[in-house]
Parts: structure tokens; sequence; C-alpha cells
């Protein structure tokens, strides 16, 4: 994209250039069409003098309606199933409040209490005891023990659970026999009475607790899932605040949760919520007006219009959230296996213009992985920076010497829905192939097609000839800094992209392993810094929170990624 374009497209955001001139100018420079209309129909003029409001403030305390109107209807663009071991869609924190794990993340964004009232380690945090809640039970009566932490535990580590994340409870001692099939359960857990758990672990994890938060570890019953077979989760017994009365399952699934009578906490205030695929945006935004929905996510565009006064600006709820959306590289196969190259292609984005001109400014470049609102992060920017002439040189510095001998390069898109709308990141897509071809001389394809999940991504990748650039995210599911190790690590489940350094494997070694805070946090800043000097990511962006709610739903809160982890508090008031 030449310095003209970018002038041009940056007089047209900030309302100095009307549509017409817009058109008649960018036709004369010769930008591409896909992207002058991406511009028409995606953004209001004058968009780039805008800023991102503040995050949404609590909404005032209203006066409760009767308990038989308290019913949340929602709607999700996700596939949604209660089955925590292998879920990977949009409502992944909502499972965590339908189950429970030994602990849970709460309202102020601490770890509190879940199945577990208390836990100790010892000095070296190898070794961790979780003292059970005596009144814990399942949503059938029945009482949550030891056994059962163990049993859930162990189940995630058995192949034969087609768990997402197999290796969350990796450093359990047993790990390794039970995801060989030569152990049913992890010789690390010890039950040593109903009430108590002792786990052993391979060397000191400061951040075990945090992993007990997470969605493998939600506590299952044995009986129901090994009795229920692979579509258990369609009569699940719950172990959290709300247990599923209903599933109605196709392309209009439904599926209704009530109040748990067994839950042994302080019971949530909604007494039922009504959830409801929709997969077409339109239609969610047309059920939201007519009032036969209470709430939904906010798409880019929508956003945008609300959050300058337009409709629905009473309704707008939005927080900054613990995530990444992008586009990264599949550093499996050429040429992309290549520093040099990852760094020329990252170095020859725009993404400020990126996010402004094909999201709406709604997700704001990410200058590094761990934000400053969490802990060990900051806003340092270790990502490459947008220079057309250090990408050239770089490109020129790797083993392919120019864009000419580049083997050719593809973006897979998926968009089955999820967190935003369909066609949102086919849009932004093109406008990176757009800025690659400009500024680096490389021209891409680029591919949309529906991905059930991460694997059939990477045979997909390796059945393409060249290069591939995927489109996905993550987010802090892991309530601690070592939540970055994840996606990174080489062994790890969760590196998408097939990543693999050494060096940065010993590092995240070190960095888990770490007690001291002030050092640890140190490690992972270098972790951090790693993987933007390494370029593991084409396009990072951070990720934003944004939500539709009438009036008349209070005491949500945005906690980590959603509005979930607050719906235990979210009730229906009546003024």
């Amino acid at each position: 994209m030449s310095h003209e374009q970018r002038e041009l497209i940056n007089g047209f955001m900030k309302g100095e250039i009307n549509r017409r001139t817009f058109i008649r100018r960018a036709v004369a420079t010769g930008m591409a069409a896909s992207a002058v209309a991406g511009l028409l129909a995606i953004n209001p003029p004058s968009l780039l003098a805008q800023s991102l409001p503040d995050p949404s403030a609590p909404r005032p305390d209203g006066t409760p309606a009767p308990d038989e109107e308290q019913v949340l209807k929602m709607v999700t663009p996700s596939p949604f199933r209660m089955d925590p071991p292998t879920y990977g869609g949009d409502l992944w924190q909502l499972q965590q409040m339908v189950f429970q794990g030994l602990t849970r993340v709460y309202m102020d964004d601490t770890l509190g209490p879940g199945v577990a009232d208390s836990w100790e380690s010892n000095e070296d945090k190898s070794v961790w005891t979780f003292k059970l809640n005596p009144n814990a039970m399942f949503s059938d009566g029945t009482p949550i023990t030891g056994d059962d932490v163990k049993w859930t535990y162990s189940w995630i580590s058995n192949p034969a659970s087609l768990s997402t994340s197999p290796d969350t409870f990796m450093k359990i001692q047993g790990h390794e026999e039970v995801k060989a099939g030569t152990a049913e359960l992890l010789s690390g857990i010890e039950v040593t009475d109903p009430q108590t758990v002792v786990f052993t672990l391979t060397g000191s994890d400061p951040g075990f607790v945090a992993r007990t938060a997470t969605i493998p570890g939600c506590i299952l019953k044995k009986d129901n899932v090994i009795e229920g077979g692979e579509e258990w989760w369609r009569a699940p017994i719950t172990s959290g605040f709300f247990k599923v009365t209903e599933y109605t399952p196709g392309d209009q699934a439904t599926m209704t949760l009530e109040r748990n009578e067994y839950w042994w906490r302080e019971p949530a205030k909604l007494s039922r919520i009504e959830m409801a695929l929709v997969a077409d945006p339109q239609l969610q935004l047309t059920q939201y007006d007519n009032n036969e929905i209470d709430g939904m996510v906010a798409q880019p565009a929508e956003f945008a219009m609300a959050s300058t006064g337009g409709d629905r600006a009473e309704d707008l709820f939005w927080g900054m959230a613990l995530a990444t959306w992008y586009f990264g590289f599949y550093a499996a196969k050429p040429p992309f296996d290549e520093k040099a190259v990852r760094r020329a292609f990252a170095q020859a984005v725009d993404l400020a213009l990126v996010s402004q001109v094909a999201l709406s400014g709604i997700y704001p470049p990410q200058p590094r992985v761990i934000p400053s609102f969490f802990y060990c992060g900051g806003e340092e920017q270790f990502q490459p920076s947008f220079d057309i002439e250090a990408a050239k040189a770089s490109l020129a510095e790797s083993s392919y010497g120019s864009a000419e001998n580049l083997p050719k390069a593809t973006f897979l898109v998926s968009e089955q829905g999820g967190a935003t709308a369909l066609g949102t990141w086919g849009t932004v897509a093109v406008a990176l192939q757009q800025m690659i071809a400009d500024n680096l001389g490389v021209e891409m394809d680029v591919i949309r097609k529906i991905f059930a999940n991460v694997p059939e991504m990477h045979a997909e990748a390796e059945a393409t000839d060249g290069g591939v650039i995927f489109r996905l995210s993550f987010g802090a599911s892991l309530y601690d800094p070592s939540f970055i190790s994840n996606v990174v690590r080489s062994d790890s489940s969760a590196n998408a992209l097939r990543y693999n350094n050494p060096d940065l494997d010993a590092l995240i070694i070190e960095a888990d392993a770490e007690l001291d805070e002030d050092r640890r946090c140190e490690l992972y800043t270098q972790i951090d810094q790693m993987i933007g000097d390494e370029a593991v990511f084409l396009a990072p962006l951070r990720g934003t929170s944004t939500w539709f709610f009438k009036s008349k739903v209070r005491g949500i809160k945005i906690v980590n990624q959603r509005v979930w982890h607050s719906i235990h508090e979210a009730y229906i008031a009546v003024d």
C-alpha cells in the first residue's frame, strides 16, 4: 500500500474526504476494489478521530423481579454442549459455572474456593493439599468427594476422554502412564479422606492452583460420563451453580439451565438461563431489537455505532479481555519456519490501520501478549513494528533473498462463528493480503473454510501447497502468567502454530517452576519478548469483550474474558 493510499484512507476515516471523492481518488491510485468496498461497507466516516470509550461501569442496583421472572434469554453463534474435556466453543466460561473446579475466578479477578474450601503447599510447591467443602454435591444430590476429583483429573490425561487440553495436569505424577494407557488413575493423587486430596507433582509449580480453576479441572461424575458414552453431555450431572434441564440439538439448538438446588454456596440469582444457537448476527440483532432475547455479543460495526451514541448505546456493556485474536504463521512448514521471513511479513503490516479499517478499532493492536492489566504484564512493543524498509531488509536477509524466491503462501480463515460475526476475519485477511502484496511484493491466496478444530486446520495446512497463515485466538484460561507458556511450548496441546524453539522451551521450564515472584515475572517477560522477536504472530490484536444487554439485566461484570464468570450475580430488575 502506497503512502498516497494510506493518506487517502486516513483522510476518509477522519471525515475529511467524502465518499464520492474517496472512491474517485482510490480508483486513480489503483487501490484494490476489495479494500475500497471494505472501507465503504464497514466504517463510518471520522472513525479514526474517535477512540475506544471507557470500559463500562457496573450497572446500578435495582429491585429484583420475582423469582419466576429471573430468566435470562441469550443467543450464541457457536455450537454448544456441556462437555468440559472436549468443548472448544464460545461458552467455555459458562461451562465453568455450570460445572465447578476445585477453585474458580471470582468477581474481583482473584482465585477463590470452588469445590475446595482451602489449599496449601509444601515449601517448593511440588505437593498441594486441597480440602473439599463437606457439603459439596452434584446436581443429582450425591456428594462430591476426593475420589471424584482423582477420577476427573485422571480422565483428562486419558486419551479416551478426547480432551482438547490433555496436558493441563501433565506435572502430576503418573500423567505419562495414564496417557500411555498403562494406568487408569494418576499415581500422584492421594485421597486421604473423602474431603482431602493431595497432589504430588514432578516438580515445583507455583501456578498449580490456577490450573485447578480451568475448564479441564471441572469436576465430573464418573458414572454419568462412562455410562453416557460419547454423548453423556446431553444429560449431564453438573457440579456448579446451574444444571441442564433441556437440550435440543440441531442447527437451531436450544439449551435451558436452571438453578442447581444442590449447590452448596450462595445460590445464583437467576432461576433460569435460556440459550439458543443463532449463527446469523443480523438475526441476533433482530431478535434483540424485538425483545426476544436479553443479551448478545456486540459485533465491531454495531459496537462502533453504539459507542458514539447510536442505536443501543444505553445497552452497550464492554471491557478489555485477557485474550488475543490473531493471524499467525504455521511454523511447521517453509517459508514460515524461518524467523527472517516471519519478521518480514509482520513488519509489512500496518496493524493499526487494519484494526481501524476492518474491525472498527474494536480490537486494538497488541504490543505484547501479557497485557498491563494482568500479572507480569506491560505495554512494551515486543511485536515487530510496521516498517516497510525493515520488512524488505528482513526478507533480503532470509535464505530466500527476495519475494520472487518465496514459495506460495495462503491465508486459511475459519469462520464458524464464535465471538465475532461471520465474514469479519475474511475482511481482515483481505486487508492483510493487500498490504503484504503492496509492501513486500508477495501475492497470497485467501481461503475461507470451516474447521471444527485445530487438528483439522493442521491437516489442511499440511495439504496446502506452500506456507500457511491461520486465524485463531487464545485467552488466559489459566489465570496465571504461565498461560503464555501453553501458546508456544513445543509440546503443548495449545500450540496451534506448531512453533518450535528449544531455547524458548528451556526458558518456559525455568519460568513455570520459579518460586520467586519478581524473578518469575522477569522470565515471563523474557518469554513474551522472545515471542515478539521471533514474530510468532503476523497480526496479534488485543481482545475486547463487547455485549448488548437490556437495561433490566443487572449485576453483570466482565471477568477475565466474558460475562459468564459473573453470571451467578446477574439478575433481572424491575426498575
